[in-house]
């Protein structure tokens, strides 16, 4: 999902991120454990950190699903992480946009984002 870890050092800004996931051809077998390694990751999310939007669906896209989360910056590797041990095997490739609750930054607060966020 993440490549490399990013700071919350601007403040109390709200943080979205968008998940998008491609999930494995699965039979009926690994789709049971699918869900409930699902459960898990549900069950398990940081502090402060919460599933907004759960789409099994991501039409017009290469992926088949994407979750929208909300939290704080400095827990987002602890979700990536939690993510990462439980998805193991299932997910394909995923894609994950983070972003600013409304526009309440100033210009030069989305610049500090922009040049600490990992190259795409």
């Amino acid at each position: 999902m993440a490549g490399s870890r990013i700071s919350g050092d601007i403040g109390s800004t709200e943080y979205v991120y968008l998940s998008l996931y491609r999930l494995r051809i699965m039979d009926d077998e690994d789709k049971k454990k699918w869900f409930k390694s699902w459960r898990e990751i549900r069950g398990q999310l940081p502090k402060g950190m919460k599933i907004v939007t759960e789409a099994t669906s991501a039409f017009g896209t290469e992926y088949t699903g994407f979750t929208v989360y909300e939290g704080p910056l400095e827990k987002f590797q602890e979700l990536v992480d939690k993510i990462e041990e439980y998805s193991a095997g299932f997910v394909e490739k995923s894609l994950t946009i983070i972003g600013t609750k409304g526009l309440s930054l100033p210009t030069a607060e989305f610049q500090k984002i922009l040049d600490g966020r990992p190259v795409d």
